[in-house]
């Protein structure tokens, strides 16, 4: 566990040169990676969610260009940001919206439990997910309390989840946009991937998130953060997602990609062992390689050496090629 000054523990450590907290440099020139190599296009972060996280979206880079340009305080720069985030731990998410047969079903159960519910469920038969999502980000906090007293009518997962979230945030409307959202588990090792417009909320585990160094959020709900609701309709893609986990791609023993849809980063686990050494690995611009377990020893053909231990990170960038050898686990970001 990681803490801070204070010996607080860490929610997020990052890695990487974002002008928010470039990563120091352990070494004997130091300073820090923004200072070092500028700009690098895409951002590594270790992430505990102790409790439910933000509901919330990224645009598109076109959205951040016009939106920052124009001074919305909502955008930090002009880029976009999606991100991938791999469980390290048992993980679990909120991720995209559900099939849209169990939104109607699971707001037609509500609805005969309580009139209250009518309205949102008309608002999503006329509206469709645009409707019923702007309904519920605004939803009242009367709704949001028949909600919570009548969950029992849904699933016991979906139940649970309404009794922790209003726990954390009571009466929040963002429980409510809950009810449209595909509930994930994730085994350590599986990943998910969240382009622009993806609505989301990280809601407990340990992970390796991946992303365009970017730091545009569009909050809707379950925090103590600024909201933008009205960005955030603008951001979201309305379309169920039906398919929310990332199939990963073995490309050799101990090498695992986890395939993204952008230039800006690649995503790999690296696995080595005694007999499962990656030897002469190509370099594309650059590198972050973060240890989750074990040790990990990275060496490139300029005769340099680093071991890295649980929560350690090494860039990697003056080297065409490099290996990767030890007893443990990481993952490597190229871009």
């Amino acid at each position: 566990m990681r803490t801070d000054s204070n010996g607080q523990p860490q929610a997020e450590v990052w890695f990487g040169s974002h002008k928010l907290d470039p990563s120091e440099i352990d070494d004997p020139v130091g300073g820090n990676l923004r200072e070092r190599v500028g700009d690098l296009p895409y951002l590594v972060k270790l992430l505990a969610a102790a409790k439910p996280l933000s509901i919330q979206a990224h645009p598109t880079k076109e959205r951040a260009i016009e939106q920052f340009g124009l001074g919305n305080p909502s955008y930090q720069d002009d880029n976009h940001k999606p991100e991938l985030i791999v469980a390290v731990s048992d993980f679990s998410a909120l991720c995209g919206f559900r099939p849209l047969k169990e939104i109607e079903r699971d707001l037609g159960l509500l609805t005969g439990a309580n009139p209250i519910f009518h309205d949102w469920l008309e608002a999503f038969r006329l509206g469709g997910l645009k409707a019923a999502t702007g309904f519920a980000l605004e939803a009242s906090s009367a709704l949001v309390s028949q909600l919570v007293e009548h969950a029992a009518v849904l699933d016991p997962e979906r139940k649970q989840l309404i009794e922790q979230l209003n726990h954390e945030y009571p009466l929040d409307s963002g429980i409510a946009v809950s009810v449209l959202m595909n509930l994930i588990t994730l085994e350590p090792g599986q990943a998910l991937y969240l382009p622009a417009g993806n609505i989301h909320s990280y809601l407990a585990g340990l992970g390796v998130e991946v992303m365009a160094a970017s730091d545009n959020v569009l909050r809707g709900g379950l925090t103590s953060k600024p909201l933008d609701k009205e960005e955030l309709m603008q951001v979201l893609e309305f379309e169920p997602l039906e398919h929310p986990k990332v199939s990963a791609k073995n490309i050799a023993s101990g090498l695992v990609e986890y395939p993204v849809g952008v230039p800006d980063f690649k995503v790999y686990q690296v696995s080595p062992s005694s007999d499962r050494m990656l030897i002469d690995l190509k370099l594309v611009d650059s590198a972050i390689l973060v240890c989750i377990a074990g040790e990990i020893v990275l060496s490139n053909s300029l005769g340099e050496m680093e071991k890295l231990g649980p929560g350690e990170a090494a860039f990697i960038r003056s080297a065409n090629l490099f290996s990767i050898t030890g007893s443990g686990t990481g993952y490597l970001a190229m871009g």
